[in-house]
């Protein structure tokens, strides 16, 4: 018996080269394809981080009117039957300055609205009020001396520039709004 010669694989410059060039290509396109997952994620992230800041801000937003409001009545309470003359000497809109800047903290990195609004300006809300309405006298009291008055309001904050013109604007701004009514009483009734 003979034994077989060995077969002798013959490999060519050209298919090293080829081998050589597929693996680059391989390479190349996972890199692509990893390139482009990473620029996708890094979008989503940037657009969370957007959307979680505007949440923030009309959080913060509705904040203020309620702050707003309860400052409104707040004053009504305390000037009683002058509420009325108070309002109507404003022309029906009350602002942070008319209630008291003791009532919103808003020059403080500690304020009310914490750190990361300090720098927003302007940050204020308006009341608009209503002409009062007498309301029909309430069991207990004598209908023809005493009335209630009621108050409707409408409390708007606003947060940064009501005109944005550049995207750090608009990402710092928000507006809320809030109607609520108030009833002052028993009050005299009569002009």
């Amino acid at each position: 018996m003979t034994t077989p010669e060995p077969v002798q694989v013959v490999v060519t410059e050209n298919a090293r080269l080829r081998e050589r060039g597929m693996i680059l290509v391989t390479t190349m396109v996972f890199l692509s394809l990893i390139t482009v997952l990473c620029s996708a994620a890094i979008v989503r992230t940037s657009n969370d981080i957007r959307e979680g800041g505007a949440q923030r801000i009309g959080q913060a937003a509705l904040r203020l009117s309620e702050a707003g409001a309860m400052g409104t009545m707040a004053l009504a309470s305390q000037m009683q039957l002058g509420f009325g003359d108070y309002v109507a000497a404003r022309n029906n809109v009350l602002t942070l300055e008319d209630v008291g800047a003791a009532t919103i903290d808003v020059s403080s990195p500690n304020g009310s609205f914490g750190r990361e609004f300090a720098t927003i300006t302007p940050i204020n809300f308006s009341t608009v009020v209503s002409e009062s309405d007498m309301s029909a006298a309430v069991p207990g009291y004598d209908a023809a001396r005493y009335c209630f008055k009621t108050w409707k309001m409408v409390t708007t904050s606003q947060i940064g520039q009501a005109t944005p013109t550049n995207l750090l604007q608009i990402e710092q701004s928000g507006q809320q709004a809030i109607q609520s009514y108030l009833t002052v009483g028993p009050v005299l009734c009569g002009p």
